[in-house]
C-alpha cells in the first residue's frame, strides 16, 4: 500500500478521535434504531440539502424555502433527540469541510467551478 494511503489511513483513525465524530456516531446510532425516525431525518435532510444547493430559485427566495422547510417540519425539529443528531451532524460536517478547507487551499485543486 502506498505511503499516503497508509498515512490517510492513520489521519482517519485520529479524526474518529474527535469529539465531534463520536458525538455524531452515538446519536447516529440511536436515530437508526427507530426505522421511522431514521426515515423522516433523512427526507429532510435531504430536501433542505436540495434547498441549499439549488441557486436557480436566488439567495432570498432559497432562504425563504429553507424557512418554509423549518415551519413544516417544526414539531419535529421540536424533538430533543431530533435537534442533537442534527447538532452533532452539523458539527462533524463543519470538521469535515474543515479538513476539505485545508487540503484545498494547500493541493493545487481548480476548484473555480464551484464560484
Amino acid at each position: 500500500m502506498s505511503d499516503y494511503l497508509i498515512k490517510t489511513k492513520n489521519f482517519i483513525k485520529e479524526l474518529e478521535k474527535e469529539d465531534a465524530y463520536i458525538e455524531f456516531m452515538n446519536y447516529k446510532k440511536i436515530v437508526e434504531k427507530d426505522i421511522s425516525l431514521k426515515n423522516k431525518l433523512e427526507v429532510y435532510m435531504k430536501r433542505r440539502f436540495e434547498l441549499q444547493v439549488n441557486g436557480e430559485y436566488g439567495e432570498y427566495n432559497s432562504y425563504e424555502n429553507l424557512l418554509a422547510l423549518q415551519r413544516e417540519y417544526g414539531e419535529f425539529l421540536s424533538d430533543p433527540l431530533v435537534q442533537k443528531y442534527l447538532k452533532a451532524e452539523l458539527e462533524f460536517s463543519r470538521l469535515i469541510s474543515r479538513v476539505f478547507d485545508v487540503l484545498s487551499k494547500n493541493i493545487n485543486l481548480d476548484l473555480a467551478f464551484l464560484k
